[in-house]
């Protein structure tokens, strides 16, 4: 389950990273967009948000191949916890919890000389936000999201601070 959604939240990254290197390949002279800058939000600095479009076609994803799910093999095992919001792509995120305080030792008895602590990493989301302006009822756009998601957990040695 887990390996499915890194699949796609790595998917998502490179589309958005060629999103975005097409986007800045453009040329930005007023002749060559067909839309003027006054269907743009400007930013209270004055630039002009440029936009693109965006098609995501969930049959262009690599299926991934199997693989022996770690959570339940470490010694800082983990469960996920699933939230749900439907107005992100993607709108199912699955979040790390570690199960333990400590790590399981040879025999499998917890071990509170060590720590189990959250393995963290940033993800892209695009976020579906209303467009603002003159007939924009129903149009959406979508804004670039990153979050800090806790992946896995490991096991480290505690931070023990000395007094003098």
């Amino acid at each position: 389950m887990f390996s499915s959604k890194m699949t796609v939240a790595w998917a998502l990254a490179a589309v958005m990273l060629m999103m975005l290197t097409e986007a800045a390949a453009m040329p930005k002279g007023s002749d060559q967009s067909k839309h003027s800058e006054k269907q743009h939000k400007k930013p209270s600095d004055g630039t002009v948000v440029d936009t693109v479009p965006l098609q995501l076609d969930p049959k262009a994803l690599v299926a991934p191949r199997t693989i022996r799910p770690l959570e339940n093999a470490s010694i800082s095992p983990w469960t996920y916890n699933m939230s749900r919001d439907d107005s992100l792509f993607p709108p199912v995120l699955s979040e790390a919890r570690c199960l333990l305080q400590g790590c399981l030792n040879s025999d499998g008895q917890e071990d509170l000389g060590l720590e189990s602590r959250p393995i963290m990493h940033q993800v892209l989301v695009l976020r579906r936000v209303r467009s603002a302006g003159l007939g924009a009822g129903h149009n959406y756009h979508y804004r670039l999201e990153s979050r800090l998601i806790a992946v896995g957990c490991t096991c480290v040695r505690p931070n023990i601070l000395h007094q003098q």
